[in-house]
């Protein structure tokens, strides 16, 4: 005996064998047992869900010798003959390939005669919206007033194109997708009965591969067998369908939460050897942290749909809600990218850096700092001029430790050298936004990490940019000389800022020294508006009402978690809400950088350098164009 597929094998003899189409076989069985029959029922959803099926099994319930039933008795004649496709007065036609208005006459025709064999004469008709308008014009009168002997049965997996006139006339049935829960439980009663071992999570594999269709899902189960050698291993699956299983998944969101960077590109590494199909993955990514979402706000909402109800629960309560919203999101950005970046993996790596790089707390470092070899400095672009230098240029170089000035096509920028400062107050280290998060080697070559020990809170020893214009000259003066512009970048001294900021018995400044703290993320940022003051074990922060309000208790835990690490296990936090004053952290940044800026400005005007450009040339310092280099961030 023929091979039979089990597509075929397993389609459903009676309403009971269907799998979750249950409001439309409540209402059909409802309709049977009170003999309220319409003349006309239409069947929409997706393929694999059933249409067709539930159109052979009313036309059994509509025929069965027993009389008009929901439960056929599958011995008669007539379940016989339709089960096996030869019952005459069952007529299946095929609307993708009969499209024409001679066909639906011809059926029109044809209805007018009784039933040969049966009660009714069943017209089942599949895809039904491929008919022309022509055969639906030709159709409408017998649809709407059939003789009473004739049933139809319009199936379709496109309802928008039906014509209203068509959809006034049926008895209309949404069928569901299958859920993968659905598909899942029916695949194992499949291949228990077939004795074909299996894993459950190939057959998880399988259910999302078949996207609600439980036709699909057979097909896939049939073709996995052959695959695996009567055997159902998730390995096998996977390879076949060119997707990941789910320890893969595990593996890369352990390493996302872990801040895991080598880890993950490993894992990626490992992936790509199985030449995945990277829109899926993220796809997976997608619903769990969906369902890490729901179960966050919604504590017990997460549903097994995926068979990994047990991982989204657990990440649930490891990651926060600024973590799992921001990948969810870069996940959503990164599947569009797929679509247009050169190598699918590039983009699906470069989805799971930005996970990594832009995550709230992440560690940040200074990009590579350029080779000091050379005559090229960092953020300087000079382009000569044909003329050559005139002869009085060395005398002004003599005047400060500068190259020689060079002419230079308007609005660049060029650099001169350091000059000693004075002992200034510390701060924080700049932090970048725009660096990986794990940090290098300590020794590593070809990379500037950022100071451990805090910089200068004064504004000594910072480059500064500055834009040189000429000024209005007259006509015979701008014809007997060129009109060259220059900009210098400049180190300039500014003297300390003498405050009077609150000091702890340790010598801690809240204002000044507050960065040293390391919290990360909104909970940093609140923090950096507040004023702070000690009551023996207790820290006190006071924060105007605006910013006190965004004050959650998770922020509250990582600003804590931080100023024990400082002041030790003891301390306690207490926020209040009040004025907080010109002592905060904010604050104090804000005041330095307008006192490196105006340093930055007195730097410029006594400049020798520039003073002689802005003489010969009859230029002008355009103060506006002043801005101090940050330090690391050259």
């Amino acid at each position: 005996m023929s091979y039979q597929v089990l597509a075929r094998k397993w389609r459903p003899r009676t309403f009971e064998d269907m799998v979750g189409q249950e409001h439309v076989l409540q209402a059909l069985v409802h309709a049977l047992e009170h003999q309220r029959l319409h003349h006309a029922y239409l069947f929409t959803g997706t393929r694999g869900v059933g249409k067709t099926t539930i159109g052979r099994l009313l036309a059994r319930c509509l025929n069965c010798e027993t009389g008009i039933t929901a439960n056929p008795c599958g011995e008669c004649g007539s379940c016989k003959e339709i089960l096996d496709g030869r019952f005459v007065d069952l007529i299946e036609i095929d609307a993708a390939s009969r499209t024409g208005v001679d066909d639906m006459r011809e059926l029109t025709d044809n209805v007018q005669y009784s039933p040969s064999r049966g009660r009714y004469k069943v017209y089942l008709i599949d895809e039904v919206h491929m008919l022309t308008n022509q055969s639906f014009n030709a159709f409408l009168k017998t649809l709407e007033e059939p003789p009473e002997h004739v049933k139809f049965l319009l199936a379709t997996t496109d309802p928008q194109k039906l014509p209203v006139t068509v959809l006034s006339r049926c008895l209309q049935f949404n069928l569901k997708r299958m859920t993968p829960e659905h598909i899942v439980g029916h695949l194992q009663k499949v291949l228990a009965e077939e004795q074909i071992p299996f894993e459950d999570p190939a057959l998880w594999l399988l259910a999302r591969a078949a996207d609600g269709s439980m036709r699909d899902a057979l097909s896939l189960t049939d073709q996995a067998i052959a695959f695996g050698n009567q055997k159902l291993a998730a390995s096998d699956v996977s390879t076949m369908l060119g997707t990941i299983d789910k320890q893969d998944i595990e593996r890369i969101v352990d390493a996302l939460v872990e801040r895991d960077g080598p880890g993950l590109l490993a894992e990626i590494n490992r992936i790509s050897d199985f030449a995945p199909d990277y829109d899926v993955i993220l796809a997976d990514l997608l619903s769990l942290f969906h369902r890490v979402t729901m179960e966050q706000v919604v504590p017990g909402s997460a549903d097994n749909a995926m068979g990994d109800a047990a991982q989204a629960q657990a990440l649930a309560r490891k990651l926060s809600a600024e973590d799992a919203q921001l990948f969810y999101q870069t996940a959503l950005m990164g599947r569009k990218d797929l679509a247009i970046t050169p190598d699918a993996r590039m983009g699906f790596e470069m989805t799971l850096l930005r996970m990594l790089a832009f995550r709230p707390g992440a560690d940040r470092r200074a990009p590579p700092a350029v080779s000091s070899s050379g005559n090229e400095s960092a953020g300087r672009t000079e382009r000569a001029e044909p003329e050559p230098e005139p002869a009085r240029a060395p005398s002004v170089a003599q005047q400060a430790p500068q190259p020689e000035p060079k002419p230079v096509v308007p609005e660049a920028s060029a650099s001169a050298a350091p000059q000693p400062a004075l002992q200034p107050e510390p701060v924080p280290p700049q932090v970048m936004d725009d660096a990986p998060p794990w940090d290098p080697e300590p020794n590593e070559p070809g990379f500037a990490t950022a100071p451990q020990e805090p910089v200068p809170a004064a504004v000594a020893e910072e480059p500064v940019t500055a834009v040189i214009e000429p000024e209005p000259m007259p006509d015979e003066a701008q014809q007997a000389e060129p009109e060259p512009q220059s900009v210098t970048e400049h180190t300039n001294e500014s003297p300390n800022i003498e405050l009077a900021p609150p000091v702890s018995e340790d010598g801690f400044v809240w204002e000044r020294d507050y960065r040293s703290l390391d919290i990360n993320g909104m909970p940093g940022n609140l923090a950096s508006y507040s004023a702070m003051k000690r009551d023996g074990d207790t820290v006190v922060l006071t924060l105007e009402e605006g910013h006190a309000r965004l004050l959650n208790e998770r922020h509250e835990e990582k600003i804590l978690a931080a100023l024990r690490l400082r002041f030790g296990d003891a301390t306690q936090l207490k926020v209040e809400e009040g004025e907080p004053g010109l002592h905060t952290p904010a604050a104090f940044e804000e005041r330095q950088r307008v006192a490196r800026l105006k340093a930055a400005v007195e730097s410029i005007r006594k400049d020798p350098l520039v003073q002689n450009i802005v003489e010969r040339f009859e230029g002008r310092v355009v103060e506006e164009s002043i801005r101090p280099i940050e330090t690391g961030r050259r």
